[in-house]
Formats: C-alpha cells, sequence, structure tokens
C-alpha cells in the first residue's frame, strides 16, 4: 500500500494535526548570554528577548522542519501549559510572517499541504471553511510541479501554498469550479477533516475564493495549463 495513502485503512479514524516550521532561509541562533532567541531571515533580522526554555526548544524545532508544537508542550507541568500555550500562540502571531503553516495526518508522514509566506506583511488568520457556500480556486492562481510537489500561487500574493502529497491534485481540480465542503469531500473522496482544513487554509491564503463566481474561470499553471491538470 503506498504510504501515502496510508488514511485510506479500513477503519481507519483521520485526525489532522497542525504543524509549524520556519521557512528554509530562516537560520535560528540560540545559546546568547542573555538567553534571546536570534531570527535571520530575509529581511533582517528578528530577536526574541526572555523566552522561556520551552518556547526555545520550539523555535529550534521549527528550524528543522514542521513540528506538532503540541508534541512539544507535552513534556510541559500540567499547571503550566495553557500559560505557556498562550505566550508561544502570542509570539507565533507576530512572527506569522515568517512562519510556514502546515496540516498534516496522524501518520507520522509530515504535511500533507504547508502555506509559506512570501512577503513581510505576510498575515494568516485561519477560519473554518462556510459550510453553505461554494469555494472555488482564485483564477489568478497558477500552479506548477516543483520536486514532486504541486505549488499554487497567486502573483503578488502574501502566501504559497504547497501541496506535498499525491491525493492533492485531485482537490484541486476538483476547486476549478465551485463547490460546497461536502461536495468537495464526495468528489475527491478525502476525509472530511482533511478537506475542511485544505480549504480553510487555501481561503486563508487567498489561493481559494468563497462565494459563486459569475463565469468560472480556470487557474493556470506557469505554462497556461490549468490547475487541475498540473497535478498530473
Amino acid at each position: 500500500m503506498n504510504s501515502h495513502m496510508s488514511w485510506r485503512q479500513p477503519g481507519r479514524q483521520v485526525r489532522t494535526v497542525a504543524l509549524w516550521s520556519f521557512p528554509e532561509d530562516v537560520l535560528v541562533e540560540t545559546g546568547a548570554p542573555d538567553g534571546s532567541v536570534l531570527l535571520l531571515t530575509r529581511w533582517g533580522e528578528i530577536r526574541v528577548t526572555d523566552p522561556d526554555p520551552t518556547t526555545v526548544e520550539s523555535l529550534r524545532r521549527m528550524s528543522f522542519g514542521p513540528v506538532s508544537l503540541e508534541n512539544v508542550l507535552r513534556g510541559v507541568a500540567d499547571g503550566g501549559v495553557e500559560d505557556l500555550r498562550r505566550r508561544l500562540a502570542a509570539l507565533l502571531d507576530r512572527l506569522q510572517h515568517v512562519v510556514v503553516r502546515s496540516v498534516g495526518l496522524d501518520d507520522g508522514l509530515g504535511p500533507w499541504l504547508s502555506a509559506v509566506p512570501l512577503t513581510p506583511s505576510a498575515s494568516f488568520r485561519v477560519a473554518p471553511p462556510p459550510a453553505d457556500r461554494p469555494v472555488w480556486l482564485s483564477p489568478a492562481v497558477q500552479a506548477r510541479r516543483e520536486s514532486g510537489a504541486l505549488v499554487l500561487e497567486v502573483p503578488g500574493g502574501a502566501y504559497r501554498v504547497v501541496l506535498h502529497r499525491p491525493d492533492g491534485g485531485p482537490l484541486v481540480e476538483a476547486l476549478a469550479v465551485p463547490r460546497t465542503v461536502a461536495e468537495l469531500t464526495v468528489a475527491v473522496g478525502l476525509p472530511t477533516t482533511l478537506v475542511g482544513e485544505a480549504v480553510a487554509h487555501l481561503l486563508a491564503t487567498g489561493v481559494a475564493v468563497a462565494g459563486a463566481p459569475t463565469e468560472p474561470a480556470a487557474a493556470t499553471s506557469g505554462d497556461g495549463q490549468s490547475a487541475g491538470r498540473a497535478h498530473e
């Protein structure tokens, strides 16, 4: 069985996992005498002052790739988890222009989808997708293949979306026309939870839009082909 399709195992309950990381060009320096953490980004240096050990460890792990922050917090005593979670969330909100937000499955295979910031003003606000309104790809979206992944990007947009696994292609193809999340789930045969999370991330990045368009237009790849065909 293809490991990328492990969620298709009979009877398997699918759970999505929020993953966090820094882009590959962000360097994290720890060990400063004052305990601060220095982030070296394409837009300059960011110094995180007076971080607690859990925050330092979270930032360090994020420099290696997508990580579940809940796993990092798991080792914290129960009495301090909520306070640390709030502090870490506030910091990551301030750093969102250099933070990659990803969705994975509880299969240990890494991210299924990632939203990569492209501008210093990138702001990521994810919300549950509308249940009763159709969603579809922005007509301006361009698609391309990059190292085996399907990449979606709106020229001049604040985010790039990367679909890491083969089953992301059919979702993109299905989004070429307006569909509700329920209709998408039926069309692509993916778990409802995963489709909902994926759509929420596509909407948050501006790669997808909600509401039926007057004249649906297919997204195109860099060489002019439709985004739906770019996954082939």
